[in-house]
């Protein structure tokens, strides 16, 4: 199937909708500026919250990690400080040992950790875990055998004074992971969203890839997709009035987005979502409502080839909320 007869998800929404209208839309007919503004000016308060989550939350784990630096270097500087002292009258080596031992271990636990996770991502969070206990065990163990010689009062209140100071900072960045989490669950909240955004398509992205699947002849993607489990969900956000019911155009073009996530990833997901500003529906994504679209499809095709399309409804109503009214041959009065 060659490009030029890809259909995007956008156009098969229209077509859905009317035939006609979206036929004149491809022919050039304007829309209508006011309603277009006013939808994308929503839209990218939507697409700001999902950065805004994603921007909280990898702070707050950026922030977790400087934690453990701190708290690393905190405990460093207190377990120095208490070797300084005169009259121990405990084996502060043997301590230290210890410690490092258990530091060590905790490294190897992790490597294993890091052989059993899935993704790369998660696999490169447990390497820098894994380098980090590494570096304190080996720490603890220079410590262990150098600090023993060194007695000097001072110096162990200057370390000591480190360790708090430490401590402290660990305890700021601690602060702005809590709160950076908090955000992001606000966040989350806002849009039903407990499960872990995948991706997010932002208008004012050049670059964005789109899937596209050449056996069905259709392009696309949603505003953003969850996982559960092994399920890609796409959603989709729609921001104007919030209609008693899912409307049947947008039940199409959310069938045609999981149609995408079953043709790239090869599972068909068992649902889509479609967001409105005052509810949510998720639309069951199974045979009857893949048929639907994939009809949909060929009856677009039949269109781009004979050049003929009209209107598929007798309702004044719709006429008058579409935003090609002004041009339509056959709207009604």
């Amino acid at each position: 199937m060659n490009s030029q007869s890809i259909l995007s998800v956008g156009a098969v929404e229209k077509y859905s909708y009317c035939p006609l209208s979206w036929w004149l839309s491809r022919e050039g007919a304007e829309e209508e500026e006011e309603t277009l503004a006013k939808g994308e000016r929503k839209h990218e308060v939507v697409v700001k919250d999902l950065k805004g989550i994603e921007t909280h939350e990898v702070r707050a784990h950026e922030h977790e990690t400087i934690v453990l630096y701190f708290a690393v270097a905190a405990t460093v500087a207190a377990l120095l400080g208490v070797t300084f002292l005169q009259n121990i009258t405990v084996r502060i080596g043997e301590i230290v040992g210890a410690i490092a031992l258990i530091w060590l271990l905790a490294a190897c636990y992790f490597l294993y950790k890091a052989e059993m996770l899935a993704t790369e991502k998660e696999k490169m969070v447990a390497e820098r875990v894994i380098l980090i206990f590494a570096m304190v065990a080996t720490l603890l163990a220079v410590y262990m055998v150098s600090a023993s010689f060194i007695v000097d009062p001072i110096l162990s209140h200057v370390t000591e004074v480190v360790a708090l100071m430490w401590l402290i900072g660990a305890s700021f960045f601690l602060y702005h992971s809590i709160r950076g989490f908090e955000l992001a669950r606000v966040l989350r909240r806002k849009h039903g969203l407990m499960d872990k955004i995948v991706d997010y398509y932002d208008d004012q992205s050049r670059n964005t890839e789109l899937f596209i699947s050449e056996k069905y002849g259709l392009r696309g993607r949603p505003d953003y997709i969850v996982t559960q489990g092994n399920y890609h969900i796409p959603v989709e956000v729609k921001t104007g009035r919030t209609p008693k019911g899912p409307l049947f155009s947008h039940i199409v073009q959310l069938g045609a987005y999981c149609l995408l996530m079953e043709d790239k990833y090869d599972m068909a997901p068992p649902y889509g979502i479609l967001r409105y500003e005052k509810t949510e529906h998720e639309i069951e994504y199974g045979i009857d409502l893949k048929n639907l679209v994939t009809n949909k499809l060929i009856e677009m095709q039949d269109v781009l080839k004979t050049g003929e399309a009209h209107r598929n409804h007798n309702r004044p109503g719709k006429c008058i909320g579409c935003s090609r009214r002004s041009v339509c041959p056959e709207k009604l009065a």
